[in-house]
């Protein structure tokens, strides 16, 4: 039994999901195999993080921030939230179209 803290919301396939009462449905919600969802705001290039916890219930863990300069260059960052309050940066990187010493260094990044 759900309590009425929570609330359900329709992903892009149909399907439905059940979220915290202060979930916001951004353009598009989409649903991964691995207990995962994906809020995607398609104005900011914000993708929100959703994992399903142990009471079937989306929980935030984190924002994807992508976004491309006019030089060809797409930037990633990743925040990590340990509470809806505060996120802390793990990852940010940069790809350029056919640069394989920036996908090469991008690698040595995420391993350190």
């Amino acid at each position: 039994m759900y309590n009425k803290d929570t609330q359900i919301v329709e992903t892009v396939s149909g399907q439905w999901l059940r979220f915290p009462n202060h979930f916001k449905k951004s353009t598009c919600l989409v649903e991964l195999s691995n207990q995962i969802s994906l809020n995607i705001d398609m104005k900011s290039g914000n993708v929100h993080v959703h994992k399903k916890d142990q009471n079937q219930v989306y929980q935030h863990i984190g924002d994807v921030f992508i976004s491309a300069s006019s030089s060809n260059q797409i930037q990633c960052n990743i925040m990590q939230s340990h509470s809806l309050e505060r996120l802390d940066s793990f990852f940010s990187g940069f790809m350029q179209q056919g640069s394989g010493e920036t996908a090469k260094a991008l690698e040595k990044e995420e391993s350190a």
